[in-house]
């Protein structure tokens, strides 16, 4: 990388709030713009492959298997079936706990396999905020458990978004560290970028937020065409995560270029 400027300046608004905001740490703009440059390229081509990743595979079968298990006659039995140590009350803690076992490689990327158990457990996490656990009211028989709300098409559809978005964010703030560590080449002065993007982690995830919404047209219809009768093959599983990482893509070389 060095310091060879490679024209591929990020023209965007909010990826250029994001690279001004940055250039506080030495009022250096020009060096984070090539920073920003690299990252938009990393990103780009690693979201190329990451569609086949292990770890990005089996989070998000995750996901899908916790909403599916939800249209299901008897939610817990069904998520015991398959294996998960699930309590008598599913709980966010326990859903966490199969997410750590389950979303594993051998193989894989240590670094690809921890963020993509961390978005996993985001998307978790965000869904029980949104849609807590409610007791019963004078006009309910039975509280609503967070859970069994997941089998709808609309909850899958938050479910992909928060994972894509935590996911997104997660490696924006991986390639803008490492990128920026290899450009800078002064300890102190990476130290201080790093605490810049640190103080700047909401505008980042705002953004990462923002470019994950372009799934939101696809991914409810797509639960509810491709779990109708069945849990989804390998292959349409597959094919939701390499369509939703062409979009991301595709939305990265538009910051790029602003076109």
């Amino acid at each position: 990388m060095g310091h060879e400027r490679i024209g591929f300046l990020p023209k965007t608004k909010q990826w250029l709030n994001i690279v001004n905001q940055l250039s506080t740490y030495n009022g250096d703009i020009e060096s984070v713009k090539q920073i920003a440059d690299n990252t938009l390229i990393a990103l780009q081509n690693k979201f190329e492959a990451l569609a086949f990743d292990e770890s990005v595979k089996k989070a998000f079968t995750y996901l899908i298997t916790i909403a599916f298990s939800a249209k299901q006659p008897n939610q817990i039995e069904y998520l015991r079936s398959l294996g998960y140590k699930i309590e008598d009350d599913l709980s966010v803690f326990t859903l966490m706990s199969n997410a750590k076992k389950n979303i594993s490689t051998e193989n894989g990327s240590l670094e690809i396999n921890k963020i993509a158990q961390d978005a996993a457990m985001q998307a978790i996490i965000q869904f029980q905020k949104k849609h807590p656990f409610t007791q019963p009211s004078l006009f309910e028989e039975v509280s609503t458990n967070t859970w069994s709300r997941l089998g709808t098409g609309s909850a899958f559809c938050e479910l992909a978004k928060s994972f894509f978005a935590s996911f997104t964010e997660r490696h924006m703030r991986y390639y803008l560290e490492r990128i920026a560590a290899g450009h800078i080449g002064d300890y102190s002065q990476v130290d201080k970028f790093i605490k810049q993007l640190n103080a700047h982690s909401k505008i980042i995830a705002e953004h990462a937020d923002s470019v994950s919404g372009i799934m939101q047209s696809f991914a409810a219809g797509w639960f509810n065409k491709n779990t109708a009768s069945e849990f989804p093959s390998d292959e349409q599983i597959q094919g939701f995560l390499r369509h939703s990482f062409e979009k991301l893509r595709e939305e990265f070389r538009r910051e790029a270029t602003g076109k």
